[in-house]
């Protein structure tokens, strides 16, 4: 089994060199490093519950995504470095877009929107987006991914701090079933800033986000929050872990899901309090409810705590809907699919409503609303 996937691996490696430059040292250090390397499977403890073993065995041919993106973001060639993991290592050598947005004032009146669009079947993108905000800056970014074919994306995103930068991101995903998505977000988190991120999975059939926040200055905050609304046989996986380094610092997560017909969701979520991060306050919550007896939800929420002065807690819920509302919703005319579209809706508002960016806001309730997903505010 291993020297199969192994060598699923080099067949993408060679596909992926047929007309490809190396821009970077690092990219032919990773490829060399990737033909030693092979999908991960479920007996790796990070992949438990989510199978790559279609998408290695489908066939995709490296290509550019076509983005429409604001000036505010250029493109650039990105220091990259030779990951640990699979599909880090994967991205590093053919990383073949990237782009940096810098935040140096206060721009909380407007919005860095970045669209990434694929139409074209069997293409394989890998996006970089850097992006930087400045000390006491503010800002705003949107980065909407749309699929509408079988295609594969492996993006990163490095997100970066400063002392009492303030930023407020927002990913939509909206993509076909047959598509494969695997976002990574790195931040780092200097002192007194904040970061507001909210990931909006409309849809997709084969989805996971990791999440990687390090929190290097004391008073820095850390809110993540998400929702996602699998059916027929998606997938969506979410990744995240919140590592406080130093005293004084606090985060808050938020997950929802609500699962329909034989798809399935996965939550795992890590925190760390290394041992000088007195007076950390750290919170984190996985809500799930499951709309059918076939739907599965993996959830693991976790925390590592080495110091001794801290406020913690973490949970996990995973259950139908209440059948006294339902029923009340009833009683006062509304149909049984009505009744359930309007709890779903009041349901992941919570998490809607997390986003510092009102026609962000607007924008996903109406698109959820006109496909019949939730009952329109």
């Amino acid at each position: 089994m291993e020297t199969k996937t192994i060598n699923k691996v080099k067949e993408w490696v060679e596909r992926a060199e047929m007309g490809f430059f190396y821009e970077h040292p690092a990219q032919q250090e990773a490829a060399q490093a990737l033909l030693q390397m092979s999908f991960p499977t479920t007996r790796d403890e990070s992949w438990k519950y989510t199978r790559t073993a279609k998408l290695a065995q489908t066939s995709f041919q490296l290509e550019l995504a076509e983005v429409m993106a604001e000036v505010s973001f250029e493109e650039f060639v990105p220091a990259l470095s030779v990951s640990s993991n699979f599909f880090g290592t994967l991205h590093t050598a053919f990383c073949n877009q990237a782009w940096r947005c810098e935040v140096k004032g206060n721009e909380s009146d407007h919005t860095h929107h970045f669209v990434i669009k694929n139409k074209k079947k069997g293409i394989w993108m890998q996006p970089f987006w850097r992006i930087e905000v400045k000390e006491n800056a503010r800002g705003k970014v949107v980065i909407h991914s749309e699929m509408e074919v079988d295609s594969f994306l492996n993006g990163k995103i490095e997100i970066f701090l400063a002392k009492g930068a303030h930023l407020d991101i927002d990913l939509i995903q909206d993509h076909a079933e047959t598509h494969f998505h695997l976002m990574q977000v790195e931040v780092i988190q200097e002192e007194g800033s904040h970061l507001n991120l909210v990931t909006h999975t409309l849809q997709g059939g084969w989805i996971r986000n990791e999440v990687k926040i390090e929190l290097r200055g004391q008073r820095a905050h850390a809110g993540l929050s998400g929702f996602y609304l699998p059916e027929n046989q998606q997938l969506i996986d979410n990744h995240t872990v919140v590592d406080h380094q130093v005293p004084h610092c606090t985060s808050n997560e938020l997950y929802k899901g609500v699962l329909f017909d034989q798809s399935r969701g996965v939550f795992n979520g890590k925190v760390f309090v290394r041992k000088d991060a007195q007076k950390t306050e750290a919170y984190q919550s996985n809500k799930n409810i499951m709309m059918s007896d076939t739907a599965e939800m993996d959830s693991k929420p976790e925390l590592e705590i080495y110091a001794d002065d801290v406020r913690c807690s973490h949970g996990s819920t995973t259950g139908t809907f209440d059948q006294e509302a339902l029923f009340y919703l009833r009683a006062r005319g509304l149909s049984e699919m009505g009744a359930k579209q309007m709890l779903v809706s009041a349901y992941i508002n919570e998490v809607i409503d997390r986003s510092g960016q009102p026609l962000v806001i607007e924008y996903v309730k109406k698109t959820l609303s006109e496909r019949g997903r939730v009952i329109a505010d």
